[in-house]
């Protein structure tokens, strides 16, 4: 039986963009492996890209304690949700903060809460979160860690890591070769003065957000082994980060008792961060000390819980503060009542139940304007339940073991049914931490 000519030409077609797409796909997974285990080279951000004239640069910052002769202020420049879905003009989303960032931060034990560092770190969280946009080749994307970092005085900048990890293609990729729980990380480091005066070592590392195929890895949370303690796809990810942490340590040559370690993260970024941090802090037998632990400094934002380690509060991760917006669904996940939190100490931003929130709101709002252009509109019934969304989903989901079973999902879907999306999209974004951290002081978070 012969086929009708327009019949056999779609058969022959369908033949050729399946054999493309088999050739495509198998080619791309080589990539993916060979760039793996380092048979193939990644082309790192052009020297000239990569540098810029300061936008803005000085001493001290307006409002600021910092010591004028250790201290820049800069304008840094990063990808916004909020700007890339509200002007189709700035399909990057790309915009600009002020930031202020003090070398004297660093002479100061780790295992106090300084405002003026984490409010840094939730613009450079930002700026790591960016650099994806300029490994994707989105139209106004510039290399924004490798900017940013330039300008504060960090050299070696490395980025690599977002190279197979920023585009869809690098996402099926990442797919094919099984692997999602991976991360993008910015690693950097400058020489700074010591308490003696002494130059030191300060070492550079941001973790990047949720991207791509990454989602799947932050199911990932119970794991194969039912006695792993920490979040399992997080876990995975930290483990790579913390082993490039150590390479460039070891390329820098750095004496640990003389470096000073900063890391920081925003949403998944926070809690890989999170976990980096209580690692350095407690390395095993067979790996030495990067830094002492008073040098060890983490700020995480918008993290997810981690962990279920009982010893999470010890004193031992006192020097890892994690930034919690309260109406961000977030950090709420995975479940308290499955027994999971975050090592360190949660910092508070103000919630609807504090006495002076209308103030502090209004004040995040001028600030959430200025860097964004947007106005952050949520009124206090919309806040009141995404607080309350951790105690309802437990109360429908009440052990992680039942997500499993069909009544589970239906108390997963029972959970999220009532939210506004995008009020919840807003008090996650990056946009609405930074703008609270430049809008409160101390006084004004609660700690626990």
């Amino acid at each position: 039986m012969q086929l009708h000519p327009a019949r056999r030409l779609a058969s022959v077609l369908a033949t050729l963009v399946g054999c493309f797409l088999l050739i495509g796909l198998f080619t791309l997974q080589m990539r993916y492996e060979g760039v793996e285990s380092g048979l193939v080279s990644i082309t790192p951000v052009d020297a000239a890209a990569a540098s810029v004239a300061p936008l803005h640069a000085s001493g001290a910052g307006a409002g600021t304690s910092a010591n004028a002769s250790t201290a820049r202020t800069i304008t840094a420049p990063y990808c916004s949700e909020v700007v890339a879905t509200s002007d189709p003009s700035n399909p990057s989303g790309r915009t600009s903060t002020q930031m202020t960032f003090d070398d004297a931060w660093f002479s100061r034990d780790s295992h106090t809460y300084q405002h003026e560092l984490a409010t840094a770190c939730s613009v450079l969280a930002a700026v790591c979160n960016s650099e994806s946009q300029y490994y994707d080749g989105v139209p106004g994307a510039i290399p924004y860690a490798e900017q940013t970092l330039g300008q504060l005085g960090f050299h070696d900048v490395r980025t690599a890591s977002y190279a197979l990890r920023s585009s869809v293609v690098d996402e099926m990729g990442s797919l094919l070769a099984g692997s999602s729980d991976v991360a993008a990380y910015t690693l950097a480091s400058k020489t700074i003065a010591d308490q003696d005066g002494q130059p030191a070592t300060l070492l550079f590392v941001g973790i990047r957000g949720t991207y791509g195929a990454e989602w799947l890895s932050n199911f990932n949370f119970l794991g194969p082994n039912p006695t792993e303690l920490d979040h399992h796809g997080f876990k995975q990810a930290e483990e790579e980060v913390e082993e490039a942490v150590r390479e460039y340590a070891r390329e820098l040559g750095i004496d640990p008792e003389r470096t000073r370690i900063l890391i920081t993260g925003h949403s998944r970024g926070g809690a890989i961060a999170n976990l980096l941090a209580a690692d350095l802090n407690t390395p095993d037998s067979d790996e030495p000390a990067l830094a002492p632990s008073s040098g060890i400094y983490a700020y995480t934002f918008a993290a997810p819980c981690a962990t279920r380690a009982l010893d999470r509060h010890d004193r031992t991760y006192d020097n890892i503060f994690n930034v919690v917006n309260e109406a961000d669904i977030v950090p709420q996940l995975p479940l308290s009542a499955w027994g999971f939190g975050r090592y360190g100490t949660k910092i508070t931003l103000p919630s609807a139940t504090s006495s002076d929130f209308d103030d502090s709101f209004a004040t995040m709002q001028t600030a959430f304007h200025r860097n964004t252009g947007n106005a952050l509109g949520c009124d206090e019934d919309t806040l009141e339940a995404l607080y309350s969304f951790g105690a309802d989903a437990s109360s429908h989901v009440p052990q992680a073991e039942d997500l499993f079973s069909p009544l589970g999902i239906f108390g997963v879907v029972q959970s999220f049914a009532g939210l506004d999306v995008l009020a919840a999209l807003n008090a996650h974004y990056p946009d609405t931490y930074i703008a609270w951290m430049q809008a409160v002081d101390i006084a004004h978070t609660a700690t626990a």
